[in-house]
């Protein structure tokens, strides 16, 4: 009997987890250089939007089995530069 069993995933957040993964791959500059801008999709990219969208990857990733002990690893490292743009761990 398998105990590890995920929820059932909703289409949408599958959509928009696919959604999310291709923003940071545009976006991803963001955290080798963090005083820079980034448009795409139409809207203009700054640090904290690349945190806000990596924490929705993360949690997007962790609901669909992922591992995101990586990101939780990151974001404990950096949890003061979160703190600063409010942002948090999102427990479901």
């Amino acid at each position: 009997m398998n105990h590890n069993k995920l929820p059932t995933i909703p289409p949408e957040l599958t959509v928009e987890l696919r959604n999310v993964h291709r923003i940071m791959q545009v976006v991803d500059i963001l955290a080798e250089h963090p005083e820079l801008t980034v448009i795409t999709q139409g809207k203009i990219w700054r640090y904290a939007d690349m945190l806000r969208i990596s924490m929705r990857y993360a949690y997007l990733a962790n609901k669909h089995g992922f591992n995101v002990e990586p990101f939780r690893r990151w974001y404990n490292r950096e949890a003061d530069t979160f703190m600063r743009y409010g942002i948090q761990w999102q427990n479901d």
